[in-house]
């Protein structure tokens, strides 16, 4: 008698030490067949180990996710249950002093990588629409920061936005087709990719002033943040616990993620801006008296 075949899920950017590769061997845990990439497929060695299949795959690149979509069809005679999209990257800086470059190499990981997944994978997805108890699934990464004006992240924070409009109205066009769409609104989690070790403005930025302010925001929030597994282990349980198609399709976890679905639902436009103001030292009349300073130093020089 033919066992029934274990339900697969590709996950990307499962670098250790973040929440994909806690949720890669969750999902694991829970009977999936799981397929994790990384850029590089040295960084997944404990991954392999427990039987995961790993794979190389630069989301940003065409031709790798084309060189995957062939391995994974190889491997599940051209069907796929699940694709979480969960690469991504972060780029803290004022919003008038970005470098253009890396909030485009930023938005290729987040915003247009993601896109060109959705796309190359859709036609393993809706292969199994006819065979699959469950609806085939997309479950898309984005953050709390999509709706919070948090400083000094207004690209990251613009990228996230991107995602989830894309995702809320991917969630309409692949119902039809019979394929469920999940958004995800990542709170805090204790990640270097979420608090990394060293924030800098530059000394000749306009804001070096709060510099300080930021990178003490960082560490205090990376100590009150939640750990990636179990964020894993809520995220895992949330998504195949009602797996059928209008139901848990966005999903807010991590911490002060029900604050924010909460305030942001039913509060007013400006509800947070006492609150991030303070965050990053822009409350104080002496910081904002410097920044002001600084700015109209720079008119004069120009």
């Amino acid at each position: 008698m033919n066992s029934t075949p274990k339900r697969s899920i590709l996950i990307t950017g499962c670098s250790p030490g973040g929440v994909r590769h806690s949720l890669a061997l969750e999902f694991a845990r829970q009977g999936l067949h799981v397929f994790a990439t990384a850029r590089s497929t040295k960084q997944l060695v404990d991954l392999e180990s427990k039987g995961i299949e790993v794979f190389p795959l630069d989301v940003t690149s065409t031709e790798s996710i084309a060189a995957l979509k062939a391995e994974i069809s190889k491997r599940t005679g051209g069907k796929l249950d699940m694709l979480f999209n969960n690469a991504g990257t972060m780029y803290e800086a004022p919003a008038i002093e970005a470098d253009p470059v890396r909030v485009r190499q930023m938005y290729d990981t987040n915003v247009f990588g993601l896109f060109d997944m959705v796309t190359a994978f859709t036609p393993l997805l809706l292969a199994s629409v006819a065979e699959s108890q469950v609806p085939p699934t997309i479950i898309n990464t984005s953050s709390i920061l999509s709706r919070l004006p948090y400083p000094f992240s207004a690209a990251y924070n613009a990228s996230k936005a991107a995602v989830s409009s894309y995702s809320d109205t991917l969630r309409i066009e692949l119902a039809p087709l019979g394929i469920k769409v999940v958004t995800i609104f990542m709170g805090e989690v204790a990640t270097k990719l979420m608090f990394p070790d060293s924030i800098s403005f530059g000394q000749d930025s306009l804001y070096v002033d709060v510099e300080a302010n930021v990178q003490k925001r960082s560490q205090e929030h990376a100590q009150k943040s939640m750990k990636p597994e179990d964020f894993a282990q809520q995220i895992v349980h949330q998504v195949l616990s009602n797996p059928a198609i209008g139901k848990n399709e966005f999903v807010w976890k991590g911490t002060n993620s029900s604050t924010i679905s909460l305030l942001g639902s039913v509060g007013w436009r400006k509800i947070f801006d006492s609150t991030v103001e303070s965050s990053a030292g822009l409350d104080k009349t002496e910081k904002k008296k410097a920044i002001f300073e600084k700015g109209q130093r720079r008119l004069r020089q120009e």
